[in-house]
């Protein structure tokens, strides 16, 4: 009988399930926030990437051989 009366005192259960409940919110938040970032650096990155690959807008001219 101390025993049920004792576990229906204590009180880190609860603790722990509010702790449990806090880290899943965090961790769903993190998921959805990497995702919109994780598509803006995407784009960012093929924007990049292609302006490396293309050719340069301007060049000077090269001096004539003599």
């Amino acid at each position: 009988m101390k025993l049920i009366k004792k576990f229906s005192e204590e009180e880190s259960g609860a603790e722990l399930a509010e702790y449990a409940v806090a880290c899943a919110i965090l961790v769903a938040v993190a998921i959805i926030v990497l995702q919109i970032l994780g598509q803006a650096i995407t784009n960012k990155m093929n924007d990049v990437a292609s302006d490396i690959d293309a050719p340069p807008a301007a060049e000077a001219p090269a001096d004539p051989a003599p």
